[in-house]
């Protein structure tokens, strides 16, 4: 079995081969150096990914000492794919819902995905707002002052409102599209 573990002789990660199971004993390929190392056990967590009106159940693979909590962003696996979910609540085992913990103590980790985001807009021409919503990755910025064009025509972004219920109002104020809950356009000619 060959591992990658950091080397304190060498300074950096590298390849070591088992020496002796039973004592955890590993040596270095380069060095020839001899460590006791004993890895972190790895475990499945069932884990929910939300986007829009729609849930997935998957899981994550996490180290089972590593602290879950709120706001993390981690992978999620799905039969055939995979997403990148923020997690927004931690179900332990007691059925008690947490915002931190450790994993060995998680049963379901709930998410929101934030791969790919829908971004509500209104769109306002004169005395008329218009609903309109946006398919982007949850990366993208947006930015008070910023010219967009949606169906043919121009807007400019005049107030972005978050999840966390800041208004950004200010030229140059700009936020993540997976931080926002609205942004709020008005019509250019």
């Amino acid at each position: 079995m060959i591992l990658h573990i950091y080397c304190d002789n060498c300074k950096e990660e590298t390849e070591h081969k088992i020496l002796r199971k039973d004592k955890a004993l590993y040596q270095c390929n380069i060095c020839k150096g001899v460590v006791e190392f004993i890895p972190e056990k790895e475990i499945d967590v069932r884990a929910v990914i939300s986007k829009a009106s729609q849930s997935f159940v998957g899981k994550i693979r996490v180290s089972e000492l590593e602290m879950l909590k709120k706001g993390d962003e981690i992978i999620v696996e799905l039969d055939n794919e995979f997403r990148i979910g923020e997690i927004t609540s931690l179900e332990i085992k007691n059925g008690k819902r947490v915002e931190i913990a450790k994993a060995k103590d998680v049963t379901t980790v709930w998410l929101r995905d934030v791969g790919e985001v829908i971004v509500k807009f209104s769109l306002h021409k004169g005395p008329i707002t218009t609903p309109f919503t946006m398919n982007v990755s949850g990366e993208t910025e947006f930015i008070v002052g910023e010219r967009v064009k949606i169906e043919h025509r121009n807007y400019k972004i005049s107030r972005i409102k978050t999840k966390d219920g800041k208004l950004l109002k200010k030229n140059g104020q700009k936020a993540k599209a997976k931080e926002i809950k609205r942004v709020y356009a008005i019509f250019e000619r």
